[in-house]
């Protein structure tokens, strides 16, 4: 055996192959070229490399006959025999190469013991020696854990239980999520609520019925007569009531047609130009005694008329009715705790619900408590799997409001009954994640 050198190194080295190096040098001295064992991630093949530098303090190196694949580790270690290979005779000679080679095959095999424990579970040095590091008989399908006195391992709870746990607690979550959501909606149903009653309010306390102005034949209301009652008599046969163009007159205008006579004559209400009246070019009720109020909304283009009383042909559908009478909004939550407290937001979907009715989406409201910081946070309202955006509503840098998205309008943004529509968070801040994200995607009953 070559007296060499046993240096302060690990027997142990790895690398990630790249799918063309086939050389790897070891830096620790091997007494033989057997000494040497080679894996391949957990393989350990038995030929198609060579080793060389056996005997050598520097160590060598290990030349594969075909490259290991790109990510395989390549692991080499001295492995030996924990053994005495000379014995020194009583009054014989004493000689200190064997002497050397002796001590090199020792010192040599007291590293591999110190790599074998580094990479074993042990306890600190600062822990009492009273704890019992033996384990207990294996049981099948259960986990290792501390007994109750925290002195030694025992048997745990079985694998499955601890998979239902991590199941439930995940369900748990999302029945927090889910309720937070219902929170939320409740929450703008009320508030809905209180505008209307204050629209009510502000209805009852107007200039409605300032004036009344009685007809018996066809006539046109004219631009200035907001707020005024007309009081009709059909008796002599249907009278005709031409409303004035919507660009002539305030939004919000109305009037109200009461009907004076007890037989079934019609009041006819037309429009002028291309104006609607409940998405038609006229509107009718014939009702004895019967009532209609008549308002105009100069948002949509061309302006729209608003009919509402007795004597309505055919019932009004839901079509019938401005998007702003069928609203379908539905609100999501993320980035909150089981209690509701703001938390960061994460890479994650965070509601699905399935749909009941058929409309379309037209457009999103939101807001974040603690905003994104170094990136925006960026989400997303998939249906059945696709994103219904073509630029997806985000909430930027430092931002508390959200900046809306763009929705596609190739029908993606349209929804029909059993339709799936999951929220998710697609991108969150790069410094501060941001916590505490409230959505809410608003649409419309088709």
């Amino acid at each position: 055996m070559t007296h060499i050198q046993i240096g302060a190194v690990s027997p142990r080295v790895q690398y990630t192959a790249n799918g063309s190096q086939t050389q790897f040098t070891y830096p620790f001295p091997i007494f033989k070229s057997a000494d040497l064992e080679v894996h391949l991630d957990a393989a350990k093949p038995s030929s198609g490399y060579s080793v060389s530098g056996a005997g050598e303090s520097a160590g060598g190196s290990v030349i594969f006959a075909a490259a290991p694949a790109s990510g395989v580790v390549v692991t080499l270690s001295r492995r030996l025999a924990i053994q005495r290979t000379t014995d020194f005779q009583e009054s014989g000679e004493f000689r200190s190469k064997v002497l050397n080679d002796e001590l090199d095959y020792l010192a040599a095999a007291l590293q591999q013991v110190s790599d074998d424990q580094s990479r074993a579970a042990q306890m600190a040095i600062t822990e009492p020696a009273s704890v019992n590091m033996h384990l207990p008989t294996p049981e099948a399908d259960t986990v290792l854990a501390w007994n109750a006195a925290g002195d030694g391992f025992a048997n745990g709870p079985a694998i499955t239980d601890v998979a239902n746990a991590q199941a439930n607690a995940v369900s748990a979550g999302a029945s927090a999520t889910a309720a937070a959501g219902s929170a939320i909606s409740a929450a703008t149903s009320a508030t809905a609520a209180a505008n209307s009653a204050q629209a009510a309010a502000t209805a009852a306390a107007s200039n409605m019925y300032a004036s009344n102005a009685s007809k018996s034949s066809d006539f046109t209301i004219d631009p200035t007569d907001d707020g005024k009652q007309f009081l009709v008599d059909t008796s002599q046969g249907a009278v005709t009531v031409t409303l004035p163009e919507g660009a002539t007159a305030t939004d919000g205008f109305r009037i109200a047609l009461a009907k004076t006579s007890a037989d079934n004559n019609a009041i006819v209400v037309t429009r002028s130009g291309t104006d609607t009246i409940n998405g038609s070019t006229a509107w009718q009720f014939s009702i004895p005694h019967g009532q209609a109020v008549v308002s105009l909304d100069t948002t949509p283009s061309p302006d729209v008329w608003f009919a509402a009383g007795v004597g309505v042909p055919s019932p009004v559908g839901v079509g019938d009715l401005h998007e702003n009478a069928r609203p379908y909004d539905i609100a999501f939550a993320a980035g909150y705790d089981a209690g509701m407290q703001a938390d960061d937001i994460t890479l994650q979907t965070y509601g699905e619900l399935v749909m009941t009715r058929s409309g379309s989406f037209i457009g999103e409201a939101g807001y974040i408590d603690t905003p994104a910081t170094g990136a925006s946070a960026i989400v997303d309202v998939e249906k059945n799997g696709v994103s219904v955006y073509s630029t997806k509503p985000q909430f930027a840098t430092s931002a508390h409001a959200l900046t809306a998205g763009v929705l596609k309008s190739d029908g993606t943004e349209d929804f029909v009954s059993g339709d799936r529509v999951t929220f998710k968070v697609t991108q969150t801040g790069a410094t501060v994640k941001g916590a505490g994200l409230r959505f809410t995607i608003k649409g419309v009953i088709s």
